[in-house]
């Protein structure tokens, strides 16, 4: 708990997101008829959540054979 309040209070004010703009963003989504599931606020957060998604879809690829391996055997 400690290392995440060193981190928030260290980054605060160095962060690249302009809370004026997040705002503006975000009032735009709420208007929307189809809105985003999800909004990625900050150049920051795009480049921290790609890699993650990239982890998580390579992890994905590397064990598909596995994972579809549990469907119910095909009848012939």
């Amino acid at each position: 708990m400690g290392q995440a309040a060193r981190f928030q209070r260290d980054y605060d004010g160095k962060q690249p997101g302009d809370p004026a703009r997040a705002a503006q963003a975000i009032l735009k989504v709420v208007g929307m008829d189809d809105p985003p599931l999800r909004l990625l606020l900050g150049s920051d957060a795009l480049r921290i959540v790609g890699s993650a998604d990239a982890r998580k879809a390579e992890a994905d690829r590397k064990w598909s054979d596995l994972s579809a391996s549990t469907d119910f055997a095909v009848a012939s």
